[in-house]
């Protein structure tokens, strides 16, 4: 047992850790944070003595009780309405994560000091492996949501080594950089030579980015769609289809002198079930036809599941010829708000299904003007495996339909998800090099380029249309072709340490970490 007062000294550094990181990203882009954050929590676990695993796992609790309960704040602000389930939801996903994060501590400490792994490699390993595993939970208990790597996406040149290793490939350098800069601090404080790995840090540092900035130069794109993209501000929970309709009618006046190849409206831009709906689905023929465009909106789509009616979060194509053979139904749903994890509910397709979603199949794609576009459907952002999945299947194209409104606006108090959320589809677009469409409803609407780069941006809780010109590439990256290979790499190393730490293995060399 260590004592409380040198516990307290690093409980201070879970803390600043826990602060750094959070405050790494977006709204803030504070770019030189995401490599210094970790640093304080690597400090102090690596000079933790041998026989203080529990002191370890009790440092990570504090830090991921503090940098997840930062990190999801607007969980229960999203959820005001119904406080109870927003006080408890939020609970369970700051307490998992939190005693995820002490987990993480234990077996870096182990890896430290039993297989007195190097700081520099055990860092981003367990790291990495612990994000990867917080991503891959069952059933829709996966959190992705804002990887380390994400924090850099307001300098897409510098993760363009992206598209060869992935958001978590980028997770991992910034771990690496945190790391080997803990290790010359631990060195330097036992006075061990250390200065002769600073040439080593500013070439970890600095290479990725320089290979990344090259890229972003020599990178052959071309042009796809004229798309003229919705933006809404309906707030959440409003139902009134003929309200929505005559705000999208409005909108669509806007373009009318303009030609476009597709308008692209956001995630359940009419509460409606169009398939089965004539009236709708004749409003929206009719607004297609009268813009000379198709139409990818999202709406509800009815199937038959085990239990009776399914109901899906999905994503539709009109044109003046009625709906088109084209539907995606949302595969990554959110925990609770879109469906409860482990239970199966009976759903209707007479109420609005919130909670009672049923988890969509299939990659379909739809050809519009001679591209093929790929839809993701609000968090399905934050996967990388969903649009990996959609380009590898041939989409030249990724739209995704969203609405933010329940991150702010209103009677809502703005969050930083606002913020958030859209900061995923700059590391889609980059880990594939394809462009990117989001049309939100209360958020922010907007197109990327292959490189990373946002454009033809939105202003926030208005209602507005953008006209742009999309830019994609016919490349095919290597992170698109064999997956996340440092991310499953670090899982399965991640893997073999807790199987030997249940077994009380490791090493018996019982001096220090090697740093």
């Amino acid at each position: 047992m260590i004592p409380p007062r040198r516990f307290s000294g690093r409980g201070a550094a879970a803390a600043g850790s826990a602060l750094l990181l959070g405050l790494s990203f977006p709204p803030l882009h504070l770019v030189v944070i995401p490599f210094v954050g970790l640093v304080p929590l690597a400090v102090g676990l690596a000079t933790l003595p041998r026989k203080d695993g529990p002191a370890a796992g009790r440092l990570g609790f504090v830090f991921g009780a503090l940098y997840f309960g930062f990190l999801f704040y607007w969980v229960p602000v999203a959820l005001l309405a119904t406080p109870v389930v927003a006080s408890v939801g939020y609970a369970i996903i700051v307490i998992g994560l939190a005693a995820m994060a002490a987990l993480f501590a234990r077996v870096l400490h182990f890896s430290l000091h039993h297989g007195r792994a190097p700081l520099w490699l055990a860092l981003p390993v367990v790291w990495t492996g612990f994000e990867w595993a917080r991503a891959h939970l069952p059933d829709s208990l996966a959190l992705p949501w804002l990887g380390l790597g994400t924090s850099l996406t307001s300098v897409p040149e510098w993760v363009g080594i992206a598209e060869l290793v992935g958001a978590r490939g980028v997770t991992f350098w910034i771990a690496a950089v945190n790391g080997l800069l803990a290790a010359m601090i631990v060195a330097a404080r036992a006075g061990e030579a250390w200065r002769g790995k600073v040439p080593v840090f500013f070439v970890l540092l600095a290479v990725p980015m320089a290979w990344g900035t090259w890229r972003a130069s020599t990178l052959p794109t071309r042009p796809a769609a004229e798309v003229a993209v919705f933006s809404t501000n309906v707030p959440a929970g409003v139902v009134e289809v003929d309200a929505r309709m005559t705000t999208l009618d409005g909108l669509g006046r806007r373009v009318e002198s303009t030609h476009v190849d597709l308008l692209v409206l956001p995630e359940v831009a009419l509460p409606v079930f169009p398939e089965r709906d004539a009236d709708a689905a004749r409003q929206l023929r009719a607004l297609s036809a009268h813009l000379g465009a198709p139409i990818l909106f999202g709406a509800w789509g009815a199937g038959t599941g085990q239990r009776g009616d399914a109901v899906y979060n999905s994503a539709f194509l009109v044109d003046g010829g009625g709906l088109r053979d084209f539907r995606y139904d949302k595969r990554r749903l959110v925990p609770v708000i879109e469906r409860v994890p482990g239970l199966q509910w009976r759903a209707s397709t007479r109420v609005a299904p919130t909670g009672r979603y049923s988890i969509g199949r299939g990659w379909p794609l739809a050809e519009v003007a001679g591209d093929r576009f790929g839809a993701l459907i609000c968090y399905e952002s934050s996967d990388p495996a969903v649009s990996r999945a959609l380009r590898r299947g041939g989409a030249d194209v990724l739209v995704n339909l969203t609405s933010d409104a329940w991150f702010g606006g209103g009677a809502v108090a703005t969050t930083t998800a606002l913020w958030q959320h859209p900061a995923h589809l700059v590391m889609r677009a980059i880990e594939n090099r394809v462009g990117v469409v989001r049309s939100a409803n209360g958020g922010f609407s907007f197109v990327v380029d292959p490189v990373g780069h946002v454009y033809a941006r939105s202003a926030l809780g208005e209602d507005e249309v953008t006209v742009a010109s999309v830019r994609t590439s016919d490349v095919v990256t290597l992170y698109t072709r064999v997956g996340d290979v440092v991310g499953t790499g670090c899982a399965v190393v991640l893997l073999g340490v807790l199987l030997l730490m249940a077994r009380g293995r490791g090493s018996l060399d019982r001096s220090g970490p090697l740093v």
